[in-house]
């Protein structure tokens, strides 16, 4: 059975410059700036510091694995902590970096020279060449005729990491909070059990669950 629920977020005193929906590029170029687990910082140091978390470099060390010789591209991509880390466990590798905030984009290309920073959203044709499109924590981002397009459009290996595989619980959590606390909350996308992901690529991939650090992944090979 496929779940499909929508996702709202509790961006406290920050709501007023997010907004009412995050699946904006302004909004997410907002919640960069606003303090809280989505911000951005300033300095290379601060940046690096944040970067400095043991799941981080596990995922990493696995994704730099699949990726081989690349060139990898990792799509948005935010705070790109992740991408940092993978850098650090693979300077040798081509790393493309895209995001459709213009202002994070503009950001994180002075904070990460190691990597090609692209403005670019996820929907668009023409995906950048790589050996590896790297999908990290996307899945509420799209709804599900739009990442069918996404996924019809590549033509090389991609690794699927979700945010959330939805349970029965988190369904009702998601109802339940969008209910009590409706007016004050931002929509962020949506979120989806094993059965509704997996319906996303079953015409175009096959698929192989694999460990991404923690994190449960899925290797797409196009059909």
């Amino acid at each position: 059975m496929r779940i499909t629920v929508r996702h709202a977020y509790d961006f406290g005193p920050a709501r007023d410059a997010v907004g009412a929906d995050l699946l904006q590029p302004e909004a997410w170029d907002a919640a960069r700036a606003a303090p809280g687990p989505f911000r951005l910082p300033e300095t290379r140091a601060q940046w690096e510091a944040l970067a400095d978390d043991e799941e981080l470099r596990a995922r990493a060390r696995d994704i730099a694995a699949f990726a081989g010789s690349g060139p990898l591209c990792s799509y948005g991509v935010g705070t790109a902590l992740l991408e940092l880390n993978i850098a650090r466990e693979a300077p040798e590798l081509q790393l493309i970096c895209t995001d459709y905030a213009p202002r994070t984009v503009e950001r994180l290309a002075l904070l990460f020279p190691e990597a090609k920073v692209v403005l670019r959203d996820l929907t668009d044709p023409g995906p950048p060449a790589a050996a590896l499109h790297l999908m990290h924590r996307l899945d509420a981002e799209l709804d599900d005729d739009a990442w069918r397009a996404v996924f019809a459009r590549l033509p090389e290996t991609v690794l699927f990491v979700p945010n959330v595989v939805l349970g029965i619980g988190g369904a009702a959590r998601e109802v339940g909070r969008r209910l009590l606390r409706r007016g004050r909350l931002t929509n962020a996308g949506w979120f989806r059990n094993e059965a509704a992901l997996r319906a996303l690529w079953r015409d175009t991939h096959s698929e192989r669950r694999v460990p991404v650090g923690e994190a449960r992944g899925y290797l797409l090979v196009p059909r």
